[in-house]
């Protein structure tokens, strides 16, 4: 199979790019985020692998990297405020704090052993970055990963590809990403393309695409990005946003990374657009889009803020669909 490697990319930085430092990184993320006195406050989260299941040739597992706490405003913050009260209260969240969880997962076969996304090491929140230590209590050390796809490259899906030290986390690993979203984050101009808000958003991206650029390829919607693991188009989240489907006809599934990052309001009501998309006409359709397709062929989905451990199926239920754990 043929990649094109993004070592030679398009719109590489050069010397007018921000500052890409840890402090720069840490100091966007605060500000697009987390509410104020946030960081820290946190208690740490527990590693674990959540749940084990096979899929044609691959052994898949959702590991626990930890969760987000964001606040409820942008869940939804453009619809009607009493059905979003009515649904947020249906989620179990009633105050002024989302609790999103992070479940990272990893695919095994006979020679290989695949994570999709990496969640965001100890760069973002204290609440997140738990990957490794949940890797180890499965029993799978940092250096036998050997490859790494990514869905698209907010912080906490890329930001782990480093450790403490400024080393690449995973050091026997390839890396793959969709060519639009290396695209948009390497692009010269980026920030202009980005409100104030998300600008660490790219300093970040930027800094870790740099560190693993020479072993990192780049793929296109549709394709086999590896043996047996098809990437499907879910733009709207970010421009470059993909899912993947793997196993065979019998025993498929999806990961959908954050095609479906809420499991009521996203289900419920798939058109209400969220804080967090880039695009948030494109996302909603991307999401009832995949709500029907799933909805009609049951196979199994993962999502990265599901419920842990975040495996399960669409059902519809009214006007809307319904997240039906099978764990």
């Amino acid at each position: 199979m043929q990649f094109r490697t993004a070592a030679g990319g398009p719109s590489q930085p050069d010397h007018g790019q921000p500052d890409l430092s840890r402090h720069t990184v840490l100091a966007g993320a605060s500000a697009s985020l987390l509410l104020p006195g946030l960081v820290g406050a946190c208690p740490p989260a527990r590693a674990e692998a959540a749940r084990r299941l096979n899929a044609g040739r691959f052994k898949v597992t959702t590991l626990s990297e930890g969760y987000l706490v964001l606040p409820t405003s942008v869940l939804a913050p453009d619809a009607d405020k009493d059905q979003r009260a009515k649904a947020l209260t249906a989620a179990g969240q009633s105050g002024d704090q989302d609790r999103s969880p992070l479940n990272v997962t990893l695919l095994q076969s006979d020679n290989e052993t695949i994570l999709i996304d990496v969640g965001s090491g100890s760069r973002f929140m204290t609440s997140a970055g738990r990957l490794e230590a949940a890797l180890a209590d499965f029993g799978v050390e940092a250096d036998a990963i050997t490859h790494v796809v990514f869905t698209h490259a907010h912080p906490d899906h890329l930001w782990g590809t480093g450790n403490d030290f400024d080393e690449i986390a995973f050091p026997n690993a390839s890396f793959h990403i969709a060519e639009a979203e290396w695209n948009f984050w390497m692009a010269d101009d980026v920030l202009n393309r980005l409100d104030k808000a998300r600008h660490g958003f790219a300093v970040g991206a930027k800094r870790n695409f740099e560190a693993i650029k020479s072993r990192l390829a780049t793929f296109m919607p549709g394709a086999e990005v590896l043996p047996d693991i098809r990437a499907i188009g879910t733009e709207g989240h970010t421009p470059g946003n993909v899912s993947f489907e793997d196993g065979d006809a019998k025993s498929r599934i999806a990961i959908l990374g954050d095609a479906l990052p809420h499991a009521v309001l996203c289900f419920q009501h798939p058109a209400w657009h969220m804080a967090m998309d880039h695009e948030p006409d494109r996302a909603a359709a991307t999401r009832q889009r995949l709500l029907d397709r799933r909805a009609a062929d049951g196979h199994q989905l993962i999502g990265y803020h599901l419920p842990e451990p975040a495996i399960g199926r669409v059902q519809r239920r009214g006007r809307g669909f319904v997240f039906a754990s099978t764990a």
